[in-house]
Protein backbone atom coordinates (compact mmCIF):
# COMPACT_ATOMS: atom_id res chain seq x y z
CA UNK A 1 0.00 0.00 0.00
CA UNK A 2 2.72 2.12 0.73
CA UNK A 3 4.52 1.63 -2.61
CA UNK A 4 1.24 2.86 -4.58
CA UNK A 5 0.86 5.23 -2.57
CA UNK A 6 4.43 6.48 -3.65
CA UNK A 7 3.37 5.98 -7.03
CA UNK A 8 0.37 8.05 -7.22
CA UNK A 9 0.15 11.09 -9.03
CA UNK A 10 -2.60 13.50 -8.52
CA UNK A 11 -4.88 11.75 -5.94
CA UNK A 12 -5.28 8.93 -3.19
CA UNK A 13 -8.74 8.82 -1.40
CA UNK A 14 -8.69 6.57 1.79
CA UNK A 15 -10.99 5.40 3.63
CA UNK A 16 -10.22 3.20 6.87
CA UNK A 17 -12.59 2.65 10.07
CA UNK A 18 -9.57 2.47 12.22
CA UNK A 19 -6.92 4.91 11.25
CA UNK A 20 -3.99 4.69 13.18
CA UNK A 21 -0.75 5.92 11.19
CA UNK A 22 2.74 4.76 11.71
CA UNK A 23 5.84 6.94 10.98
CA UNK A 24 6.49 5.14 7.71
CA UNK A 25 2.71 5.82 6.46
CA UNK A 26 3.31 9.44 7.19
CA UNK A 27 6.57 9.51 5.68
CA UNK A 28 4.61 8.33 2.29
CA UNK A 29 1.64 10.89 3.09
CA UNK A 30 4.54 13.52 3.14
CA UNK A 31 6.32 12.34 -0.24
CA UNK A 32 2.94 11.89 -1.24
CA UNK A 33 2.35 15.61 -0.63
CA UNK A 34 5.65 17.30 -1.41
CA UNK A 35 4.38 15.71 -4.95
CA UNK A 36 1.39 18.04 -4.25
CA UNK A 37 -0.97 14.85 -4.63
CA UNK A 38 -4.56 15.46 -3.11
CA UNK A 39 -4.66 13.34 0.09
CA UNK A 40 -8.36 12.84 1.52
CA UNK A 41 -9.03 10.00 4.40
CA UNK A 42 -12.44 9.24 5.89
CA UNK A 43 -12.74 7.56 9.06
CA UNK A 44 -14.78 7.43 11.78
CA UNK A 45 -15.65 10.05 14.33
CA UNK A 46 -15.42 9.37 18.21
CA UNK A 47 -19.30 8.62 18.30
CA UNK A 48 -19.83 6.30 15.34
CA UNK A 49 -16.13 4.41 16.61
CA UNK A 50 -16.64 1.28 18.36
CA UNK A 51 -13.31 1.11 19.52
CA UNK A 52 -12.46 4.12 21.26
CA UNK A 53 -8.76 3.60 22.55
CA UNK A 54 -8.22 3.40 17.87
CA UNK A 55 -9.61 6.59 17.89
CA UNK A 56 -7.33 8.10 20.27
CA UNK A 57 -4.15 6.63 18.71
CA UNK A 58 -5.81 8.45 15.35
CA UNK A 59 -6.67 11.67 17.46
CA UNK A 60 -3.05 12.17 18.71
CA UNK A 61 -1.79 12.30 14.73
CA UNK A 62 -4.42 14.47 13.77
CA UNK A 63 -2.97 17.76 13.78
CA UNK A 64 0.27 16.40 12.57
CA UNK A 65 -1.68 14.97 9.37
CA UNK A 66 -3.82 18.40 9.09
CA UNK A 67 -0.42 20.03 8.84
CA UNK A 68 0.48 17.92 5.87
CA UNK A 69 -2.20 19.35 3.82
CA UNK A 70 -4.34 16.08 4.24
CA UNK A 71 -8.02 16.82 4.23
CA UNK A 72 -9.85 14.32 7.00
CA UNK A 73 -13.17 13.36 7.00
CA UNK A 74 -14.74 11.87 10.25
CA UNK A 75 -18.23 10.01 9.42
CA UNK A 76 -20.96 11.37 11.47
CA UNK A 77 -22.74 8.52 13.73
CA UNK A 78 -26.22 10.58 14.32
CA UNK A 79 -27.86 10.14 10.09
CA UNK A 80 -30.69 12.51 9.41
CA UNK A 81 -31.80 10.96 6.61
CA UNK A 82 -31.32 13.36 4.05
CA UNK A 83 -27.80 11.92 2.83
CA UNK A 84 -28.13 10.52 -0.99
CA UNK A 85 -29.80 7.08 -0.94
CA UNK A 86 -26.62 6.32 -2.69
CA UNK A 87 -24.35 7.50 0.30
CA UNK A 88 -25.37 5.37 3.24
CA UNK A 89 -26.45 1.91 2.02
CA UNK A 90 -25.89 -1.17 4.52
CA UNK A 91 -25.05 -3.37 1.40
CA UNK A 92 -21.85 -4.62 0.72
CA UNK A 93 -19.18 -2.43 -0.91
CA UNK A 94 -20.94 0.67 0.36
CA UNK A 95 -19.09 3.26 2.74
CA UNK A 96 -21.15 2.39 6.11
CA UNK A 97 -21.06 -1.24 7.04
CA UNK A 98 -23.34 -1.26 9.73
CA UNK A 99 -26.26 1.04 10.46
CA UNK A 100 -29.65 0.98 12.82
CA UNK A 101 -32.04 3.63 12.87
CA UNK A 102 -30.37 7.23 12.39
CA UNK A 103 -26.92 5.48 13.29
CA UNK A 104 -24.40 5.06 11.39
CA UNK A 105 -20.73 3.61 11.69
CA UNK A 106 -17.72 3.09 9.23
CA UNK A 107 -16.96 -0.57 8.20
CA UNK A 108 -15.39 -0.57 4.80
CA UNK A 109 -12.11 -0.11 4.05
CA UNK A 110 -10.24 1.18 0.73
CA UNK A 111 -8.16 2.92 -1.50
CA UNK A 112 -8.43 4.79 -4.54
CA UNK A 113 -5.46 6.20 -6.13
CA UNK A 114 -5.18 8.58 -9.15
CA UNK A 115 -8.83 7.28 -10.02
CA UNK A 116 -7.75 4.15 -12.05
CA UNK A 117 -6.68 2.21 -9.32
CA UNK A 118 -8.54 0.57 -6.08
CA UNK A 119 -8.01 -1.26 -2.99
CA UNK A 120 -10.29 -3.15 -1.28
CA UNK A 121 -9.48 -5.67 2.09
CA UNK A 122 -9.88 -6.44 5.52
CA UNK A 123 -7.08 -4.15 6.50
CA UNK A 124 -7.62 -1.17 8.49
CA UNK A 125 -4.43 1.53 8.26
CA UNK A 126 -3.37 0.91 11.15
CA UNK A 127 -0.18 -0.06 12.63
CA UNK A 128 -2.40 -3.42 13.84
CA UNK A 129 -3.20 -4.67 10.48
CA UNK A 130 0.54 -3.52 9.51
CA UNK A 131 2.36 -5.64 12.33
CA UNK A 132 -0.06 -7.82 13.95
CA UNK A 133 -3.23 -9.04 12.07
CA UNK A 134 -3.46 -11.05 9.17
CA UNK A 135 -4.96 -8.83 6.23
CA UNK A 136 -5.86 -9.47 2.87
CA UNK A 137 -6.39 -6.98 0.12
CA UNK A 138 -7.42 -6.80 -3.58
CA UNK A 139 -5.86 -4.70 -5.96
CA UNK A 140 -8.17 -3.64 -9.11
CA UNK A 141 -7.04 -1.71 -11.97
CA UNK A 142 -10.56 -0.54 -13.80
CA UNK A 143 -11.03 3.27 -14.03
CA UNK A 144 -14.97 2.34 -14.14
CA UNK A 145 -14.57 1.14 -10.35
CA UNK A 146 -12.52 3.21 -9.79
CA UNK A 147 -14.80 6.37 -10.59
CA UNK A 148 -17.64 4.51 -9.28
CA UNK A 149 -15.85 4.27 -5.48
CA UNK A 150 -15.31 7.32 -5.82
CA UNK A 151 -18.31 9.10 -6.25
CA UNK A 152 -19.64 6.96 -3.30
CA UNK A 153 -16.95 7.96 -1.05
CA UNK A 154 -17.04 11.55 -2.30
CA UNK A 155 -20.95 11.55 -1.67
CA UNK A 156 -20.56 10.57 2.07
CA UNK A 157 -17.44 13.26 2.14
CA UNK A 158 -20.06 15.79 0.92
CA UNK A 159 -23.36 14.60 2.83
CA UNK A 160 -22.07 12.23 5.64
CA UNK A 161 -18.73 13.66 7.73
CA UNK A 162 -17.37 16.46 9.24
CA UNK A 163 -14.27 17.93 7.91
CA UNK A 164 -11.88 18.63 10.10
CA UNK A 165 -9.86 21.75 10.70
CA UNK A 166 -6.71 23.28 12.19
CA UNK A 167 -7.71 26.90 13.12
CA UNK A 168 -5.74 29.58 15.45
CA UNK A 169 -8.38 28.82 18.22
CA UNK A 170 -7.74 24.30 18.03
CA UNK A 171 -9.67 21.83 15.75
CA UNK A 172 -12.75 22.82 13.93
CA UNK A 173 -15.37 20.12 12.82
CA UNK A 174 -17.14 22.09 10.09
CA UNK A 175 -20.11 20.49 9.17
CA UNK A 176 -21.26 19.89 5.32
CA UNK A 177 -22.83 22.70 3.42
CA UNK A 178 -26.54 23.13 3.61
CA UNK A 179 -26.88 20.69 6.98
CA UNK A 180 -28.06 22.09 10.25
CA UNK A 181 -25.51 20.03 12.08
CA UNK A 182 -23.43 22.93 13.08
CA UNK A 183 -19.68 23.20 13.11
CA UNK A 184 -18.27 22.07 16.21
CA UNK A 185 -15.11 22.58 18.29
CA UNK A 186 -15.05 19.62 20.46
CA UNK A 187 -15.47 15.51 18.97
CA UNK A 188 -18.79 16.27 18.13
CA UNK A 189 -21.77 14.09 18.82
CA UNK A 190 -19.70 12.21 21.94
CA UNK A 191 -20.36 12.33 25.55
CA UNK A 192 -18.63 14.31 27.88
CA UNK A 193 -17.23 10.62 29.90
CA UNK A 194 -16.62 9.38 26.62
CA UNK A 195 -14.19 12.29 25.70
CA UNK A 196 -13.03 12.66 29.22
CA UNK A 197 -11.72 8.54 29.03
CA UNK A 198 -10.33 9.40 25.95
CA UNK A 199 -7.98 12.39 27.25
CA UNK A 200 -7.00 10.33 30.16
CA UNK A 201 -6.55 7.20 28.96
CA UNK A 202 -5.43 7.37 25.12
CA UNK A 203 -2.33 8.76 26.11
CA UNK A 204 -1.58 5.96 27.35
CA UNK A 205 -2.52 3.25 24.71
CA UNK A 206 0.57 2.57 22.10
CA UNK A 207 0.24 3.11 18.69
CA UNK A 208 1.24 -0.78 17.18
CA UNK A 209 -1.43 -2.16 19.86
CA UNK A 210 -4.68 0.05 18.55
Amino acid sequence: LLALIDQATTDVLIVSPYFVPGDDMKQAFARARARHVRLRILTNSLASNDAPLAHAGYARHRKELLQQGIELYELRSLQDGKADPGTLRGTAGTITGSQGGSRAMLHSKMLVLDHKLTVVGSMNLDMRSQLQNTEIALLIASRQLAQEATDNIEASLREAAWLVQDTPSGLVWRAPKGSDWGDRSTEPDASVPLRLMIHIIGPFAPDHLL
